[in-house]
Formats: structure tokens, sequence, C-alpha cells
């Protein structure tokens, strides 16, 4: 029910419950390093009542127990990492699949209006705090069960002193939350700041030829700096601020152990109600139980941060405005195109208004115009980069809304004047289309396009490594591959 109140974190509840199993085995080791934890707690005030009193052979024994409970806490805490690490780097992968999956299958133009950044950020950083939240949560709770122990010991020991620190505790916990609201006010700007500043970054990469060309390093360098610079500022205000509330939490835990000197001289002592054996546990167990305090503060902090994170994946997943397409295939093979009354805008702007025509089979049609009058345009809408949603397209009587998504792309191919090929060898670049094209259809294919001796002067032949988008081909050599 708790993790219900944050609603976007608990959409992402069915990518952890297909590990179920190394879940149980997570539950399991998380109970018995937090037995362990507690048996600790108890174990260390006995052996320093030995120590007290002088009896050595409580001394000893109290001391293997000690070591025999942190060698079972330990080893059953290596268990627990390694499960957690499965688990989490499993839940990465199946959420970063879902998002990249999710990406391609979304309408061409809501891709090309996000900038890179925007998936880059959610595919990593926002994914990695997902996928090992229940990684970070679980292992806070140990920490929480196991430090929580030392603040019931001290109610045992004596209550005044266990109330008095309950009340201390309170305001430690308000101060954590109150750091944790403004890390996540932060967050948020900077979020936005390092998308713009990936996206930047990757575009001046990918540009570095026309950058160069038109010697615009400098500026390209000034616009990068700028956002960097904001980046920076963000960043060290959010350092500061947290900074200040650590000091004035830090400053509050002195005034805590201050006022516990005055309680326990002026009336705790003087009255008899504690001794010099229960003050010595108590000042050996209140650094251990303020930990009980951040770790509460961490586990809100996972939900806070978790929850944002959650919701800036779901963005990406919950996108809508995905390609539709239909079942149909085209049986009467002529290839033949006709288009009825096709208009399209770009928001308030009309780039094509009614147009119609009809392309024969076998034949080659020029389509000429000036720029911007719509010709890209027209061919995105032919090949259902944009929806055709005002106008009818058909091929060999077909409509085109009504295809299948491999029956469109089989029947129709666009070479674009800047094509784009992946960082990979030349062959798998081929490949990639039909996987299971044989080496003989690969080659008679390149001889087709008048490419084949290019490619195999080259020294590695089709196992040339592709720069990233073939910056090492020639344009009409993209064209041509």
């Amino acid at each position: 029910m708790f993790l219900k109140r944050y609603k976007n974190l608990y959409k992402f509840k069915p990518y952890f419950a297909k590990y179920k199993s190394q879940t149980i085995l997570l539950v399991i080791c998380m109970i018995i390093a937090s037995s362990m934890g507690m048996v600790l707690a108890y174990l260390m005030s006995e052996q320093l009542s030995a120590i007290s009193n002088i009896n050595i052979s409580k001394m000893v024994k109290s001391t293997v127990f000690i070591l025999v409970a942190v060698l079972v806490h330990h080893t059953t805490w290596f268990f627990w990492d390694k499960i957690s690490a499965i688990i989490g780097n499993k839940v990465a992968n199946d959420i970063r699949n879902d998002i990249f999956s999710n990406a391609l299958s979304t309408q061409y133009q809501i891709i090309k209006n996000n900038s890179t950044g925007y998936y880059i950020e959610r595919l990593n950083d926002d994914t990695n705090e997902i996928s090992f939240f229940v990684q970070n949560v679980y292992g806070t709770l140990v920490d929480v069960a196991t430090n929580f122990t030392f603040l019931i010991i001290i109610f045992f020991l004596n209550w005044q002193c266990g109330l008095f620190f309950s009340i201390g505790l309170i305001v430690l916990y308000f101060l954590d939350v109150l750091k944790i609201k403004v890390e996540l006010k932060h967050t948020k700007k900077i979020k936005v700041l390092s998308e713009r500043l990936n996206s930047k970054m990757t575009e001046a990469i990918r540009g570095i030829k026309d950058i160069k060309g038109l010697g615009i390093k400098n500026e390209v360098c000034m616009i990068n700096g700028e956002i960097s610079k904001q980046l920076a500022v963000k960043n060290t205000k959010m350092k500061v601020d947290v900074t200040l509330l650590e000091r004035l939490r830090t400053f509050c835990q002195w005034a805590i152990d201050c006022s516990l000197v005055f309680l326990c001289a002026f009336w705790l002592f003087p009255t008899g109600q504690i001794d010099v054996l229960v003050i010595l546990i108590i000042f050996n167990y209140k650094s251990l139980m303020y930990d009980t305090i951040g770790f509460f503060s961490k586990l809100k902090g996972y939900y806070v941060q978790g929850d944002f994170k959650a919701q800036r994946i779901l963005e990406v997943l919950n996108d809508d405005i995905k390609d539709v397409f239909g079942n149909n295939t085209i049986s009467n093979k002529k290839s033949s195109i006709k288009v009825k009354n096709l208009s399209f805008s770009y928001g308030d702007k009309k780039v094509l208004k009614n147009i119609s025509l009809k392309l024969k089979e076998n034949t080659a049609t020029l389509l000429i115009g000036e720029s911007g009058s719509g010709k890209s345009t027209f061919f995105s809408l032919l090949t259902k980069l944009n929806p055709v949603k005002n106008g009818k397209i058909f091929i060999d009587d077909v409509d085109l809304n009504n295809l299948g998504e491999e029956e469109l792309t089989k029947h129709i191919s666009i070479v674009n004047q800047e094509p784009f090929v992946f960082n990979d060898t030349l062959y798998n670049n081929l490949r990639i289309v039909k996987p299971t094209a044989t080496k003989d259809e690969i080659y008679t294919a390149c001889k087709n396009a008048h490419i084949y001796d290019e490619v195999v002067s080259m020294k590695d032949g089709f196992n040339t490594i592709l720069a990233e988008n073939g910056s090492n081909l020639s344009g009409g050599q993209k064209q041509r591959l």
C-alpha cells in the first residue's frame, strides 16, 4: 500500500514481478541480515557489560558470538548483493528494451520534436535509478531494522533517555525530509539542462564535418559552454543548499548529545535512575542510533527520486502517438501508386493541399518544386514516416493505411540524400535489412548498385568498419550501399 502512494513507481512493479524466485531469495537474505544485526546490538551491550564488570568468561563468550554473527551477517550480505545485482541488471535491460522499442514505434514527427538527450537520459540514469530501486530499498530496510534495535535497547535501559532520543530523532528526520525536497527541486532543473547539453554535444559530434567546414568551432563551443555553465551553477546551488541542511542536521545532533549530558548530570544520575554502565552503553549506541534516521531518510529519498525518474520514463513508455498499421497485403504486385486529395500540415502551416496523382509501374517520375514546397513531406507520407490523415494513398489499389508494417517496407524503399549507416562492418550494415541474405545475394546487390568494385578495393573489403554515420564513406557511396 505504501508503494501505491508513489503511483509512477508502482507502475514498474510488473518488471520486478517477473523475477519472483530471485526476489524471494533477496527477502530471505534481508531477514537473516536484519536478524544478525539485531543480535549484534544485544551482544555488543553484553560485551560492554562484561568489560565494565571485568567478567573474563562473559567477555570471551560475547566476543566469539559477535564474530559469528558478523560472519553470518556479511556472508548473507554478499549473496544479497549478488542477487540484487542480477535482478537490477535484468530489470534495467527490460526497461531499456521497452523504451527503445516504444521510441522506434512512436511517430517520426514526435521523435523529431524531442531531443536526443530526452531519450539518452531516460535510457541511462533514470533507468538505473528504477532498476536498482529494490536493491536500494531492501538494503536500507536491513540497516533500519538493525539500527532501530539500538533505540529499543536504550528504551529498555532507561525509558527517559529513550523518549528523549525519540523526540530528537523526529527533529532530525524532518530536517532530512526537507533536504530530500530541496534535492528533488534542483534535480528537476538539472535534468532539463543535462538533456540539453547531451543533445548539443551529440549534434556537434555528428555534425563535426560541417562545423569544421564552416569554421564555426568556437561558436559551437560557446553555445555548449553556456549550457554547461548553467548546469554547473545549478549543481553548485544544489550542493550548497544540501550541505547547509546537512550541517544544520549535524549541529542538531550535537545539541541532542549535549542536552543528554545535562539530562543525565542534573536529573537521572543524582536521582539514581541511571548508573554509569547504562550511560556508557547509551553513549556507545547513540551514533549508531542516529544512523537509523539517516536510513529512514534515504528510504524516503529512494521513493521520492524513484517516483520522479519513473515519471520521466513513463513519458516515453506511455507516449500513445504510435505508428498505426493495418493487416492487408498486396496481391496484385504491379507497384502502381495513386494519390487522392492528399493534404498535410505542420501545425498551422499547410504544406500539401489536395494533391492527386498517379505513378505508373515501371516508370520513372521526377517530382519538382521549390524548397519547402512539400517534396520531402510527400515522400514521408508515402513511407508513413508521417501519418496519412487527410486524403488517400493507394499501392496497387490497397489503402496505405491498411497495409501491415512489413508489407509496406517490403514494397517501398527510400534513399535519402544523407542515408544513415550503423557503426559496424559494411557487411553487417547490408545484412541488417535481410538477416537471411547469403553472401552471393549481397555481392549481387552491390554489383547492381555499382559499388561492389569499390568495396572489394577497400583494405578490409566487406569487413570494413564504417565510422559513426558512415563518415569514412563518400555521400555517393552511402547512397549506393
